[in-house]
């Protein structure tokens, strides 16, 4: 996105002799048309970013003409006899961070202030945490970690920062390519050769290693590839080498006229001719950059005619100048007009603004800020003085977030010392309480830890195959499917819960009752998959091989209770019913002696609590459903399947007919659909209640029957 000193030129032939060569130093010539292509590709981005969605291509011309500037500087360097050591180095370190880290930093502290103002407190944490790796330059490896979609069609619902994965290698590459220059810088002294070729050599295996790991692991794994540095490294690799070759080549007025044509215009139709969400980096990636190199080698035509000359054209190579910071502003700037107007896209003239309102913000932080530091004679004349503005930067993105985070433990340490007074959630709903907490407390969980308050992050117990004590045949399920979640010495009775996360969800409660009653507590699960029959799991083949091997599993361990799901809320909210192999899961179970505990499936909802917070006030996100007030649709089976007993909690998930977003100042769900651990441990007293009535019905029909439970 940037270099040194923003400009290029041609450099010198080399002389031919050996090592050390020694030219004259020569000024080096600005080339508009390369700040106008520049320019060019940034507005690509933008323009794709703002109303398509989509990706340009024009990126990929940026990482390249940034190794190719890099190159010019090295290469000329090397051919004057300048030793690259250690010196060299850092001092190019120096001060190629003190110049660029400045914005960044003032972009990482904006999006922060921005974020807290408009968007959502369950994604803090994650931008939070983007935020330290965009300062310390390894953003592309964090969203291949955390399987960003760049992708994704909500760009409103994206990270501010997530752009800044290109800026990440390029702050990678700017650290490894000295090294390789270094390198040639060595080989050359040594065997008294030209620099050029040797340069050329070394660029060339860097070049066709990485474009076979590029093509190989964008076929594999496309999403990981597009930020991975090493699947990107031979696009700097081809800036390189165009630097390198540069004098070797000549190219005829009007071909080098139609080349520059072809090369515009490639770039141009790139993100609308190509699959570059699906294909790129890998070979696919050779459109845009070989034609930016078109643009390069030919330079500028003579002709009237050539495409060089609308590169030159002078807002378009003023734009160049600014194109660093209009990269990194454009992006912060459309994701908060979308979070704040609940829009996917921009429209027409909206975008048409938030464009203008780039450019300008981007030539005031590089008149202001970008420029007055690259001129900053006190910070160039020392290593120490550079040092120390990349240290003010790096201050400046961490103290942000440090900053926030140290208030927000502030205030979750504050609400959660006064926790049993002021958030007593489903004991509000217990007729015989009376709250005496403060009028307004803080809701638990806090907002920032809401969407990650589940049941498996307050721990399931130990993997069933990692339980030395556990000497019983799994029948193929994994590990991450069954977990020892209480084990005792002498238990009174051994549970297994079976199930998908809203059977998980109720571990929280299950897991405290296990250990107040010298239960052994076992937990059978697969995310998404239903206990239900074959049949019922049509949509992935995954469940449908689960589902025998947890019957197996289970009647191997022949419980004294089987808790599972028992009726299913519709994902849209509007309805409840039974799904098809309940109740022959029931029926096996009970006619087997095994006392089946059924519990009600909870509301689900088509907008999360969250998502209508965000768009509305507290109060006006209290959700109807079908389950509120309704019976259990099961509760007959009680009677008529001796070993069945039914568990319902929706009349506290959902009181007075509704679903509200909190209850006694505890929020009830993390998202549309699971509630959150810490309203789940609120209704203890009254799950112990329900379920040891729902076991006792189970045990005495069961015995009326002729049967016990085992």
């Amino acid at each position: 996105m940037t270099e040194s000193n923003g400009t290029t030129g041609q450099v010198p032939p080399p002389e031919g002799g050996q090592a050390p060569e020694v030219a004259p130093r020569r000024k080096r010539a600005f080339r508009p048309e390369i700040q106008g292509l520049r320019a060019f590709a940034v507005l690509l981005v933008a323009i794709y970013h703002i109303w398509f969605g989509r990706v340009s291509g024009g990126v990929d011309v940026f990482l390249m003409i940034s190794a190719f500037l890099m190159t010019l500087s090295f290469t000329g360097k090397i051919e004057r006899g300048v030793r690259i050591g250690w010196t060299e180095l850092t001092k190019y370190w120096f001060h190629v961070f003190k110049r660029i880290m400045p914005l960044v930093a003032i972009i990482v502290a904006g999006s922060l202030v921005l974020t807290r103002l408009f968007v959502s407190p369950d994604r803090w944490l994650s931008i939070m945490h983007e935020a330290f790796s965009v300062t310390f330059y390894y953003e592309n490896w964090f969203s291949i970690v955390n399987a960003v979609d760049y992708y994704a069609s909500d760009s409103g619902a994206a990270s501010p920062l997530r752009h800044f994965w290109s800026l990440s290698i390029q702050g990678q590459i700017f650290i490894m390519w000295p090294l390789l220059f270094a390198l040639g810088s060595l080989l050359v002294r040594k065997m008294g050769t030209k620099v050029r070729p040797v340069l050329a050599t070394i660029f060339a295996v860097v070049f066709v290693a990485s474009f076979a790991f590029s093509v190989y692991y964008t076929y594999s794994n496309q999403t990981a590839a597009y930020f991975n540095t090493f699947a990107r490294l031979w696009e700097f690799a081809m800036g390189s080498l165009a630097a390198i070759v540069l004098p070797w080549i000549r190219v005829r007025t009007g071909v080098a006229a139609i080349l520059n044509w072809v090369g515009l215009l490639a770039i141009l139709t790139c993100g609308a001719l190509l699959d570059v969400e699906g294909q790129f980096p890998g070979f696919i990636a050779l459109w845009p950059t070989l034609a930016a190199s078109f643009i390069i080698i030919c330079g500028q035509s003579t002709t009237k005619w050539g495409a060089d000359r609308l590169l030159k054209w002078k807002p378009l190579v003023w734009l160049g100048s600014n194109s660093y910071g209009l990269y990194l502003v454009h992006w912060p700037l459309l994701v908060f007009y979308l979070t704040i107007t609940g829009r996917e896209k921009a429209g027409f003239f909206s975008g048409v603004v938030l464009l203008a309102l780039s450019i300008g913000l981007a030539y005031v932080l590089t008149k202001l800020v970008d420029t007055p530091i690259r001129k900053w004679k006190w910070a160039e004349t020392k290593r120490w003085r550079a040092g120390v503005v990349i240290l003010g930067c790096i201050a400046l993105g961490v103290g942000s977030v440090l900053a926030w985070q140290a208030r927000i433990a502030y205030v979750t340490h504050k609400i959660e010392a006064n926790a049993d007074k002021n958030n007593p959630g489903a004991e509000i709903l217990d007729p015989d309480y009376t709250y005496k907490g403060d009028d307004n407390p803080g809701l638990l969980p806090t907002a920032l830890t809401r969407s990650n308050d589940f049941a498996e992050v307050n721990g399931l117990g130990q993997q069933c195959d990692k339980d030395k004590d556990f000497k019983k045949d799994m029948h193929g399920l994994s590990g991450g499917e069954c977990y020892r979640v209480v084990k005792q010495d002498h238990p009174s009775k051994h549970v297994v819960a079976v199930g998908n996360s809203h059977t998980e969800q109720w571990m929280t409660a299950l897991k405290q009752k296990a250990q107040d009653d010298n239960w052994d507590l076992t937990f059978v699960r697969h995310p998404g998959c239903f206990f239900t029959s074959t049949q019922d799991n049509w949509f992935s083949g995954a469940c449908q091989e689960w589902l025998p091997q947890a019957e197996d599993a289970i009647q191997d361990w022949h419980p004294d209770n089987l808790v599972i799901q028992s009726t299913f809320s519709s994902y849209d909210g509007a309805a409840e019913g039974i799904r098809e192999g309940t109740e022959d899961q029931v029926r096996k179970w009970t006619s087997e002696g095994v006392g089946v505990i059924g519990i009600r499936d909870n509301a689900r909802f088509a907008q999360s609590h969250t998502e209508c917070e965000n768009k509305n006030s507290f109060e006006d996100c209290t959700f109807p459903h079908a389950t509120a007030g309704t019976e259990d649709p099961t509760s007959a089976w009680r009677t008529e399947i001796p070993g069945y007993g039914s568990l319902d909690m929706d009349d506290l998930v959902c009181p007075d007919g509704a679903c509200p977003p909190a209850v006694g100042n505890i929020y009830t769900y993390i998202d549309d659909n699971h509630l959150t651990a810490t309203y789940v441990r609120s209704m203890q007293k009254f799950f112990d209640q329900r379920y040891d009535d729902a076991a006792q019905v189970s045990e005495d029909a069961m015995a009326q029957a002729g049967g016990q439970p085992s």
